[in-house]
């Protein structure tokens, strides 16, 4: 169970990574950003070198819970897949640290990439076995990387200008959708569908 002063700590390590594009900080950097003395970092975490892949651990378990919870009404794996979409790229634009640690670590660390190889790769795998998507088994880890790195591009613009993000995810989840073997008019549709809550 994480406790306030721990979330409070993961808070500011998630920003202080993000910001810098670094995997390590000092105590009392640390201890500044997230506005604690430096004995409740030494009281709150058990090992300063595993602080980077705590914060990824946490932060893809949060995004992908949320996303899976939001979309599991949704029973296409064509809709799933764009709304996914979607909700990732509003996330990050809603919370640019969140956004900033993303495209920084997004292809590098391992806990982020389940991302976009969790629920995101099931929706392929339906979508492609049900027939919505033209791409052979062999080509599924190139598909994975190319939605990812779609998303994070996206995610890359919404930072510098985030009262585009639901547009851009839009856009980006239809220009998905029709490069996976959708027609423009079926990517069009499951695009631009309601978000769920």
């Amino acid at each position: 169970m994480t406790t306030a002063a721990q979330s409070q700590i993961l808070r500011a390590a998630l920003k202080l990574f993000g910001e810098r594009g670094a995997t390590q900080v000092n105590v009392k950097e640390l201890a500044e950003a997230a506005g604690v003395a430096r004995g409740t970092i030494y009281n709150n975490l058990d090992d300063l070198a595993g602080l980077f892949d705590a914060v990824a651990v946490q932060l893809a378990a949060q995004m992908s819970a949320q996303v899976e919870q939001a979309i599991a009404g949704l029973d296409e794996p064509a809709q799933r897949l764009a709304t996914g979409i979607r909700l990732h790229v509003l996330y990050a634009a809603r919370d640019p640290a969140v956004g900033r640690f993303i495209l920084r670590f997004g292809f590098s660390a391992a806990a982020l990439r389940e991302i976009w190889t969790g629920q995101a790769l099931a929706d392929l795998r339906d979508g492609r076995a049900r027939g919505f998507y033209d791409f052979p088994e062999a080509q599924l880890d190139a598909v994975v990387n190319f939605i990812s790195g779609a998303t994070i591009g996206v995610i890359a613009s919404t930072l510098e200008r985030p009262e585009r993000a639901a547009e851009a995810g839009m856009e980006a989840a239809e220009r998905i959708l029709i490069a996976l073997g959708l027609t423009r008019a079926e990517a069009r549709r499951r695009a631009r569908a309601a978000t769920p809550e």
